[in-house]
């Protein structure tokens, strides 16, 4: 029974027919075929792109929440029976967008296309490297997408839209919106699983397809921001991770509702994201005391100039003493500022 397979989302299906599956957060395709098991099946396959491998033997190795993993013998092959895009096959079949990434990425070789990536075929690989994608590869994959055009400037008002669509349907008590510097990029949104670019987790392609998202939001998942950020100059600054300019902890935020909406979607408990998410408010009341303690900057501003303005109109003989006075609130607003802001790296 596919129902009871681990790439069903049972937390949300309602039903289904032969070439549909309807939801509680909308319809997909749905692709199964029971002969995907046998030899014959993938010997016979015709409308595919790139080099289809002769087959001459299939062992699943693992189901997730993706598809069906094989092993082919020279080749790995992935079918994804409810497809959520075509982002992993359009690196490798679009010519310009394949130059960019394919140093930094392993590209499926070839695949079939059935309303998205239905199967997607991978050249077997022995190299280690390929098991985990470093900060430096990714590093490098983001400036390489930047030299071909691949990036988008600051795009807050979209990126924050997307949280608020997953956070209404979900029905969570947290509610984040940040602006982020000027110095954030948007990347094409790529899914990876080592160095493999994989399909875009069902729920989000339910939810909120997103074509670009911060490049700091990939950095953030893998694990790898330290060694990330010396390689980005000036994208990796600590402006772009700043926790009261989105950064880390608003990457990690997106990064955690996202994987919310995934567990709910499968039917998965998971009490780590759910703790986590209980936090939210309390780092929100830490941000809200310092955008507080900010207003004395602007205030401070505004009592010395009119203080000037006093003392030219002669309203006041003395105004040092309302410099002075203004001049300490904004180095004590400036100093607790800084003193209250919560130190990105213990999101990491």
């Amino acid at each position: 029974m596919m129902e009871d397979r681990p790439w069903w989302p049972k937390g949300i299906a309602i039903e289904y027919d032969s070439n549909t599956i309807v939801t509680n957060w909308g319809t997909k395709s749905l692709h199964w075929n029971e002969e995907i098991f046998n030899t014959e099946w993938w010997n016979s396959q015709e409308s595919y792109w790139g080099e289809w491998p002769p087959v001459g033997k299939v062992i699943l190795e693992k189901e997730d929440q993706r598809g069906l993993w094989f092993d082919l013998e020279t080749h790995v092959a992935l079918v994804i029976p409810i497809p959520t895009g075509k982002q992993s096959s359009r690196l490798a079949r679009n010519p310009k967008l394949k130059q960019a990434v394919e140093d930094f990425l392993e590209l499926p070789v070839s695949g079939m296309d059935k309303d998205g990536d239905y199967v997607l075929i991978w050249e077997k690989s022995t190299a280690e490297e390929s098991e985990n994608i470093s900060g430096k590869q990714l590093a490098e994959l983001h400036l390489s997408l930047k030299k071909f055009g691949y990036s988008t400037p600051n795009n807050h008002p979209e990126w924050n839209n997307r949280l608020k669509i997953v956070e209404d349907r979900l029905k969570t008590s947290t509610l984040w919106r940040a602006p982020h510097s000027h110095l954030t990029l948007g990347i094409p949104r790529i899914e990876l699983e080592g160095c493999k670019p994989v399909p875009i987790p069902l729920a989000e392609t339910l939810l909120c397809p997103t074509e670009y998202l911060p490049m700091l939001r990939q950095a953030v998942k893998y694990g790898v921001v330290n060694e990330w950020r010396t390689q980005v100059t000036p994208y990796g600054d600590e402006s772009v991770l700043r926790t009261s300019t989105g950064g880390v902890a608003h990457m990690k935020y997106d990064l955690i509702l996202m994987k919310k909406a995934q567990n709910i979607a499968f039917g998965i408990e998971d009490d780590e994201v759910d703790f986590y998410l209980s936090k939210v408010d309390r780092l929100q009341a830490k941000l809200g005391i310092m955008r507080l303690v900010m207003m004395g900057l602007p205030f401070s501003i505004i009592g010395a100039i009119a203080t000037w303005w006093m003392k030219d109109a002669g309203v006041i003989q003395d105004s040092e003493a309302g410099y002075v006075g203004f001049g300490l609130m904004f180095i004590a607003s400036s100093l607790a500022y800084q003193y209250l802001e919560p130190d990105w790296r213990q999101e990491l």
